[in-house]
């Protein structure tokens, strides 16, 4: 049986247990933490048919995070970068296959962590092939600028025809045959369309002309005082609604609708504008060139303001650019003077592509990043498949080297291009259906 002095000193050792027991607990909650490990999160911002975009995010309280990028069992990347998101590019791939990426937090290059694993499938490649070609010809001179596609049996093209019967601008295809108009006065080129409903359409001729479902309206934006002798008329359109519409044209003239005002826009160039593209309201593009002067621009507007992204300044080096294509914010396809460019914006770098067609380039559509059309000169149309550029040998089998193919535009299973013939006394309005 204990004595009394043991179960004392039992009770004195319990007691000052609970009381260190208690003073470890309080001083652990005054003590800093050390951080929890942050995780990499790796996101799609765009996939191409031979590259990836990705968006890499740390969700770590640090300002800079030691990361690593594995695709597959392949390091790709291997820094330190700051807080927030981080675009990163992966080329050099194959088209039509699934890779699996992965993201790693270091710390002193080990690993402490790892995010989830993102499954990536690259587009395929689509087919060069046109099974049927049509050709159409609208007037004995003339040319065709500018196209819309609304449907198979709902063409529109503008220009100038001259025919038999008398002068015209306007051409609307039923799907059986080519409908003729003249819109503003006889001698009136048009160049641009825009296409909203078929009661908003507007036609750019230096004016502008808007069909609001009963008749054309006439803008005549130098009398309206948007713009004063020395702009340039507008000649190209591109909107992303009815309430945010760009007109672009000579001497670097660049005119805003919103719907119900107009108001010019300071473009800081003095090249003729020949196209405007964009994927948004905050991203658009313009390019153009100086007639005879040997400048080309590319100009970008971010919803605030116009910059120039590449200039060749005056007998300049660099590419000549005079229509422009894309569906995402990170690279453009570029067709003009330096025949077909690819524009990687996020590394601001040009690359010219040697592989087909050698003629000066006018037009450029496109329905994704691999199915994109291109014309030219020397009776040229090309087709990009997310590989490989193909020209077209049977439309210069068919006009030699004499056709001036201005415009094009492309569905699923259809493009349609224009330009005129040259015989050697006029320029032959033509236009071109290819079905796929």
């Amino acid at each position: 049986m204990p004595s009394d002095n043991n179960k004392k000193t039992k009770t004195a050792i319990i007691t000052i247990f609970f009381i260190l027991a208690i003073f470890l607990a309080v001083s652990c909650k005054e003590c800093p933490t050390e951080p929890e490990p942050g995780n990499v999160t790796l996101s799609i911002a765009y996939v191409a048919t031979q590259s990836v975009y990705l968006n890499i995010s740390v969700s770590d309280s640090l300002n800079t995070s030691e990361i690593r990028i594995q695709r597959d069992t392949t390091t790709i990347m291997e820094a330190t970068i700051f807080s927030g998101d981080t675009l990163i590019i992966d080329d050099s791939l194959q088209s039509g296959r699934t890779y699996s990426y992965r993201g790693y937090l270091l710390d002193k290059g080990k690993v402490i962590s790892s995010g989830e694993i993102l499954p990536v499938t690259t587009m395929d490649t689509t087919d060069h092939e046109i099974y049927s070609w049509e050709i159409d010809t609208l007037g004995f001179s003339g040319e065709i600028n500018d196209i819309r596609i609304i449907s198979k049996n709902d063409i529109w093209a503008v220009g100038e025809f001259v025919t038999d019967s008398g002068t015209f601008n306007v051409a609307k295809w039923n799907g059986d045959r080519w409908n003729l108009q003249l819109v503003g006065a006889i001698g009136v080129n048009c160049n641009g369309i825009y296409y909203f409903t078929e009661d908003d359409i507007w036609i750019a001729t230096g004016i502008l002309y808007h069909w609001n479902g009963k008749e054309w309206e006439r803008y005549h934006l130098w009398n309206m005082g948007i713009l004063n002798e020395s702009d340039g008329g507008v000649e190209y359109i591109w909107g992303s609604s009815p309430n945010n519409i760009y007109f672009v044209g000579g001497n670097g003239t660049i005119v805003h609708y919103n719907g119900s005002n107009f108001k010019k826009m300071a473009s800081r160039t003095t090249c003729d504008l020949d196209d405007v593209f964009g994927i948004g309201e905050n991203h658009i593009w313009a390019v153009g060139s100086a007639t005879g002067e040997f400048q080309s621009v590319i100009l970008f507007y971010d919803g605030k303001k116009w910059t120039t992204l590449h200039d060749t300044g005056y007998m300049g080096s660099g590419y000549w650019t005079k229509s422009v294509w894309t569906d995402n914010p990170y690279f453009l396809f570029l067709n003009g003077g330096s025949g077909r460019i690819f524009y990687d914006l996020v590394q601001d770098e040009l690359h010219k592509d040697m592989t087909a067609g050698r003629w000066y380039g006018y037009a450029i559509d496109g329905l994704a990043c691999n199915d994109i059309f291109a014309t030219g000169m020397g009776s040229e149309i090309l087709h990009y498949n997310g590989s490989t550029w193909h020209l077209y040998t049977e439309i210069k089998d068919h006009f030699g080297d004499y056709a001036h193919i201005k415009s094009v535009k492309i569905t699923n299973n259809l493009i349609i291009a224009g330009g005129l013939y040259h015989t050697g006394l006029y320029g032959i309005p033509i236009i071109i259906r290819g079905y796929r």
